[in-house]
């Protein structure tokens, strides 16, 4: 029975739709915006919370920023949403969210 179970976890986890996307990390005292990719943006949004919370800037670009106006200076912001397709591999998957933010790159 536990092996089944583990075997249900498994197959759902696998299944699971995988949402990456483009995502800013906004100075709201210069308001300018550090634009990057993610293959998941929730783990992004949740890394982003927990550097946060333990004052460690998530990205080395934005160290200075993040030392000179303080944590609590910066937002997580979704640009935009892509959902992986069922049978797009990883590297696929890149390649769109590369593309993607080049197009957000140009807009900024």
């Amino acid at each position: 029975m536990e092996t089944l179970q583990k075997k249900e976890i498994k197959k759902a986890y696998q299944q699971k739709k995988t949402i990456g996307g483009i995502y800013a990390i906004k100075n709201t005292v210069t308001k300018e915006r550090f634009i990057k990719e993610s293959y998941n943006l929730a783990a992004s949004e949740n890394l982003f919370a927990f550097s946060k919370k333990i004052n460690d800037c998530p990205e080395p670009k934005l160290k200075q920023q993040w030392t000179q106006y303080g944590k609590d200076c910066f937002e997580f912001e979704v640009l935009e949403e892509l959902e992986r397709g069922e049978e797009q591999t990883r590297k696929a998957f890149g390649e769109d969210l590369k593309e993607l933010l080049q197009i957000w790159l140009e807009k900024a």
